[in-house]
């Protein structure tokens, strides 16, 4: 079995393949080229479609722009209503949209049809295999498939479906800066002990990653993840994007065109864009010229500029900086100081930009820092070295080393889900954030409980447990989040497990949630009753979990009634916002609008407990904003009471909202416990205000506020 390692990149993918005879590895000239652009196209001749990928792409793509998928690494594992795959829609001359059937992730078009970024990237990984077996001689039939350090689960598991689909086992997902670090660590001696620091500016993400790493007497490499931050939408394509802007600023002036709207335009100048930044790698400056680039009222303009070496920097420097920041984080949140790190690997074709590394160099000092293996190709050189060094999985109860493709252990019969790779090369990886549930926590309905805090090493020895109360009679409804923010509708949400309570157990009972993490980084998740032989296992496949669920065969009111309910309550959280966004925090502002976009997923896929639930968390927004809240009652009671009554709340209303938007603070206090009485007292008086209580009691509603 012949085994790979791939650099699966934003911009370019390479392929590396170590021989077991020989201690190094080298990159595999797939089609002849060391990298292979990330680039699909879909050309019609005759009457027939015909898939292009890599160099013949990126060629295809100067004639129809609309029908080349580039960037597609930034729509992995994604949903449409995502910003940054709103932002990348802005950006991009091809077509983003939803899939067919309610799916809610990002779908890219070719031609008349719609395919998702993991069947795009199929097609890439595919090129890629099949390129290496035509150099190499050999079937491959297996690889280590590299990833940014900071992708989140929905992202890596697309990226393993793509390398299975392209008929690959993947015995590893791996993060670049590791990958990095394992070509860096063919050179140390044994015994040697470093601190590493890779710093890995790509096409498309940014990581950094620090790792100890050791050579034990044996000649076997280890590398202990310590910690990584990093940021999934900054790298050189946004230097590209900058030069962009450059060219359209230039278009506007010199011709009083504005073609940002041009998308053979924008495909044009961004290739321009990149060759001009690969210029001023060793130039002062650069002539960026592109004929016939733009429209005109008369005809086409050409573009004819220079951009020198200062302007790009100045342009760059606050992306720089930002990288920058992250490395400060990063030590710090293991209380490291540049001192304690002993070496810097520069990692990922950005870092050419003399910018880059000079900022670099600065922070560290030019002694630590290592760009002695092409930035480029480092990746997919440890990515190829592992793959060929891997041996399995080694059972945790009886040591045998398995297949990677086995479940239960060929000697022992135990489960292979908390197995460890085996092998000569040993990385020791850490969850880069908490995974968790939401869950009610007092008076905050919508809490972040990690159950696996980050930082953890994964595979986990044994699952780690959270008991919670359940809240919705018989139905068990898990939300299961990732990230660090202790809101969980702030976090990444992975999917929601429910569980019907069998007819034994006791309404509203406690459960307890155990999440067990495996080398792969799939989520095994256990449901069960304290006490009892009742408990649910399964596996969280984050992406798939966020497909549209099969239609249901018979109509059930109940579930129509819960998304007609959705329906009226996302309508009134937009009135809401619209209405009182400037008596909103930011921060509330930011979560109403992020839970709107997670409702109308929710309503695409039709699933009456998630319409529930999120109908249920709308409400929470609308009637927890404080300030904001208060004028929306006001608003309602106002159009429910007698003439003189709504002419005394609106008095009152607009006393408010003038004292607040003075910023006297005393006074809004003042105002606000009058208006507060105002309407107590109203909805006494008047029984058709009943019907105020939608979401939750009036008098609670009222009391909330002036505790706030």
């Amino acid at each position: 079995m012949t085994a790979i390692g791939i650099d699966l990149g934003t911009t370019n993918s390479v392929v590396a393949r170590r021989d077991g005879a020989r201690e190094g590895a080298a990159v595999v000239k797939v089609h002849g080229k060391s990298g292979t652009p990330s680039v699909v196209g879909l050309r019609r001749r005759d009457g027939k479609d015909e898939f292009l990928v890599g160099a013949n792409a990126l060629n295809f793509a100067k004639r129809d722009p609309q029908h080349t998928i580039q960037s597609v690494k930034r729509l992995m594992g994604r949903d449409f209503a995502d910003p940054a795959v709103e932002q990348a829609r802005g950006r991009r001359a091809y077509q983003i949209t939803t899939g067919p059937g309610g799916d809610p992730r990002a779908h890219v078009v070719m031609g008349d049809t719609t395919y998702s970024p993991v069947e795009v990237s199929t097609m890439i990984l595919r090129h890629l295999r099949d390129g290496a077996q035509e150099k190499l001689g050999e079937d491959v039939t297996a690889a280590v498939i590299t990833v940014p350090a900071y992708f989140q689960e929905a992202q890596r598991t697309a990226t393993r479906e793509a390398g299975e689909a392209a008929g690959m086992v993947v015995k590893r997902i791996i993060d670049e800066p590791t990958a990095a670090a394992i070509a860096f660590g063919l050179e140390w001696d044994k015994g040697e002990r470093r601190r590493v620091l890779v710093y890995d500016l790509g096409g498309g993400t940014f990581d950094i990653s620090i790792l100890n790493t050791t050579q034990d007497a044996e000649g076997q490499n280890h590398f202990q993840v310590l910690d990584f931050v990093g940021d999934n939408w900054l790298g050189g394509d946004d230097f590209d994007l900058l030069i962009v802007d450059k060219i359209i600023d230039w278009v506007k002036r010199e011709s009083g065109t504005d073609p940002a709207g041009d998308t053979k335009f924008l495909f044009l100048a961004k290739e321009a864009a990149e060759e001009a930044k690969r210029e001023l790698t060793e130039s002062d400056s650069a002539d960026i010229i592109i004929p016939a680039a733009f429209r005109t009222a008369g005809g086409v303009g050409d573009v004819e500029m220079t951009l020198s070496k200062d302007e790009f920097d100045a342009m760059i420097e606050p992306l720089v900086d930002k990288t920058l920041g992250l490395v400060r984080q990063a030590l710090e949140r293991q209380s490291l100081s540049t001192g304690d790190v002993s070496d810097v690997l520069l990692v990922g074709g950005s870092t050419l930009v003399p910018k880059v590394a000079a900022s670099v160099e600065r922070m560290f000092g030019p002694g630590k820092v290592r760009k002695h293996i092409d930035p480029m190709e480092c990746v997919a050189i440890g990515a190829g070295i592992l793959a060929d060094t891997l041996r399995g999985v080694e059972c945790a109860a009886c040591q045998a080393v398995n297949d990677e493709s086995d479940l239960v252990c060929s000697q022992c019969g135990e489960s292979l889900t908390n197995a460890r790779s085996a092998g000569d090369t040993h990385v020791y990886d850490v969850t880069g954030m908490a995974l968790g549930v939401a869950a009610v926590k007092g008076s905050n309905a919508d809490a972040f409980v990690p159950i696996i805090p980050r930082g953890t090493p994964y595979p986990l020895a044994e699952s780690m447990h959270e008991a919670f109360s359940t809240t919705d009679g018989r139905k068990i409804l898990v939300p299961v989040y990732e990230g660090d923010s202790p809101v969980a509708s702030e976090n990444h949400e992975q999917g929601v497990i429910d569980w019907e309570l069998p007819e034994e157990v006791d309404a509203n009972t406690r459960v307890d949630v155990a999440f067990l993490f495996d080398r792969n980084r799939e989520l095994h998740v256990k449901i069960s009753v304290p006490g009892t032989p009742f408990e649910k296992d399964l596996t969280l496949k984050v992406d798939a979990a966020r497909t549209k669920a099969p239609a249901k065969t018979e109509v059930d009111e109940d579930d129509i009634a819960y998304r007609e309910d959705l329906i009226v309550t996302v309508e009134a959280a937009r009135h809401f916002v619209r209405v009182y966004e400037q008596y909103l925090d930011p921060s509330q502002a930011m979560k109403i609008e992020s839970d709107l976009n997670r409702a109308e997923q929710t309503l695409m896929l039709s699933d009456p407990e998630e319409c529930r639930r999120m109908t249920d968390v709308l409400n929470r927004d609308i009637f927890g904003a404080g300030l904001a809240t208060q004028l929306y009652l006001a608003e309602r009671a106002a159009s429910q009471a007698s003439p003189e009554d709504a002419q005394r709340i609106n008095h009152s209303v607009a006393s408010l909202q003038k004292a607040h938007l003075e910023g006297r603070t005393g006074t809004v206090q003042q105002q606000s416990q009058a208006l507060n009485a105002m309407l107590a007292k109203v909805r006494q008086e008047s029984a058709s205000l009943r019907e105020v209580e939608d979401a939750e009691n009036f008098d609670g509603m009222l009391r909330r506020l002036e505790e706030s």
